[in-house]
């Protein structure tokens, strides 16, 4: 039996897709979010687990806003700003990346303001991804990578069905240190 072609995933770099769940909406980010984005990437609580440096200044920030339209036109990722419905406010970032169209595959990355932890937000976005990337990009599997000590990343992962697969020792160098990962992973049923 032959393998099944590719995916076809240009219909989606066409327009930046929009998700919504019951309380937040995922869209496309802009240089309005500067403060947003700002205020969570320069948190070294919020940036500990993180594969981005902490921001240290606006033009950081900007920097990594004006890179989401370019690697959107190169389909390396989609990212997508958080805003809370109810207030209109940014509260953290996540997207698709690592795209394998050959293997039916992706990684989903998200990153939430100190502020809003604990509330779920992450568990909804979380979800509505994994859905978004079965129903409608006709993905096999999606995964997700975190540091093996973020624990509050991995409850997210294991609330929405995904499965701890490996543990990746010193798999990534950042800020002078060799971290472990833990990698999770679902199937589409």
């Amino acid at each position: 039996m032959a393998d099944p072609a590719p995916l076809d995933l240009s219909r989606f770099f066409e327009q930046h897709p929009t998700l919504e769940t019951e309380r937040l909406l995922l869209r496309e980010v802009t240089l309005k979010d500067r403060d947003a984005i700002f205020e969570y990437a320069s948190d070294p609580l919020v940036t500990e687990y993180v594969i981005f440096p902490t921001h240290q200044s606006m033009e950081e920030t900007i920097a990594f806003i004006e890179s989401c339209p370019k690697d959107f036109a190169e389909r390396k990722r989609i990212e997508f700003g958080i805003v809370l419905k109810e207030t209109g406010n940014l509260i953290g970032a996540c997207g698709f990346h690592h795209f394998a169209p050959e293997h039916h595959r992706l990684e989903i990355g998200y990153v939430l303001n100190r502020s809003h932890w604990g509330k779920g937000y992450m568990t909804e976005v979380v979800r509505e991804m994994i859905r978004f990337a079965f129903d409608k990009m006709v993905m096999h599997r999606v995964q997700a990578t975190c540091d093996e000590g973020n624990t509050r990343s991995s409850r997210v992962m294991e609330r929405c069905g995904m499965t701890h697969e490996a543990t990746f020792r010193d798999y990534e160098l950042r800020r002078g240190q060799f971290v472990s990962v833990k990698m999770y992973g679902i199937i589409r049923m």
